[in-house]
């Protein structure tokens, strides 16, 4: 019984990274952008008085980063294949709306 139990946690253990898929930390490393700019231009926009010139700079960058093209296709769902500055490359796909509803809470 204790080998059943032990095999599985290796497995659960072996098998983690895969399930820890964060594509907001990852356009974070992509782009040099913190986690909550990322948010932001991923997210919904919201009503604070400095956040059109915030926003405005903070999606220039990440186009610049990732590309109009890889941009247009993260915003409508599609996954994409980038990479950071070091070559690391990272399978990148953007539930919307999963986001905006663990943004809510």
């Amino acid at each position: 019984m204790k080998a059943k139990i032990a095999f599985i946690a290796l497995a659960m253990a072996v098998t983690a990274p895969a399930w820890a898929a964060d594509p907001v930390g990852d356009l974070s490393k992509i782009t040099g952008l913190s986690e909550r700019k990322v948010q932001m231009i991923v997210g919904n926009r919201t009503a604070f008085a400095e956040y059109p010139y915030t926003y405005d700079r903070a999606l220039d960058k990440f186009v610049a980063a990732i590309g109009k093209d890889n941009y247009n296709r993260l915003m409508d769902g599609e996954a994409v294949a980038l990479h950071d500055a070091k070559g690391n490359e990272y399978l990148v796909q953007i539930d919307r709306k999963a986001l905006l509803e663990r943004n809510a809470l």
